[in-house]
């Protein structure tokens, strides 16, 4: 397929398949002399191509060889199926330089993902819930008393508080029974996670900054 070619591949900015633009094709090909009637044949075709809907671009591989018909294709970045949380770039103005431990949990979570390590995703959401909770309420000794401390001093609410247990218990499964979450599994956890970080940091700050004028006085 050639440069002003069109063919559809996955685009992590629209979070789908899409029709894209060929911007640039090449490959390369390695060709073993026969040995004893042995002959070893491999083909890598490189393209460039750019979302027709959002422009944005991304690296396809197919490759092949003699003992693989079937070709092996590769996107690079690599697929993902969620983006990171909007808010993320309001963080870094809500604290000072030296707290950044959120945002870097939260990047190396989505980098987990986006290499198809789930159980580490899933261990780092762990620990990003953990040291939330410790900033807040101090360390508790466990995990268990941290959570129930975090609720009693109203940062999560009973139903908040139910349904961070399943990632308690896939965190915990994780670590000691080589548990494997579900692409969709990570999608709620995350959910309630970025749902918990957003409620307490990002949309308490912007709630302190409101010019909600007084109300007015009787008679006034």
């Amino acid at each position: 397929m050639s440069a002003g070619s069109r063919i559809k591949l996955h685009c992590n900015a629209c979070l789908g398949e899409r029709w894209h633009t060929v911007l640039f094709a090449t490959q390369r090909e390695h060709v073993e002399e026969p040995h004893e009637g042995d002959y070893y044949h491999e083909l890598t075709k490189y393209q460039l191509a750019e979302c027709n809907g959002c422009e944005h671009v991304t690296l396809h591989t197919t490759w092949t060889n003699s003992g693989q018909p079937t070709p092996i294709e590769e996107q690079w970045p690599p697929k993902i199926s969620r983006q990171q949380p909007r808010w993320m770039r309001e963080l870094r103005w809500l604290f000072e330089q030296g707290n950044s431990f959120k945002q870097d949990f939260i990047r190396e979570i989505y980098s987990s993902l986006k290499a198809g390590n789930f159980r580490l995703a899933v261990l780092g959401v762990r620990a990003l819930l953990e040291q939330v909770m410790i900033e807040n309420v101090a360390d508790q000794r466990t995990f268990t008393q941290n959570l129930e401390a975090f609720e009693r001093a109203g940062f999560i609410s009973r139903i908040q508080r139910e349904a961070l247990g399943p990632i308690i218990e896939a965190g915990h499964a994780s670590m000691h029974r080589g548990f494997k979450a579900t692409e969709a599994e990570i999608n709620a956890i995350l959910d309630v996670t970025e749902n918990v970080v957003e409620s307490i940091y990002v949309a308490k700050g912007k709630a302190a900054g409101l010019a909600v004028p007084p109300r007015a006085r009787p008679n006034e």
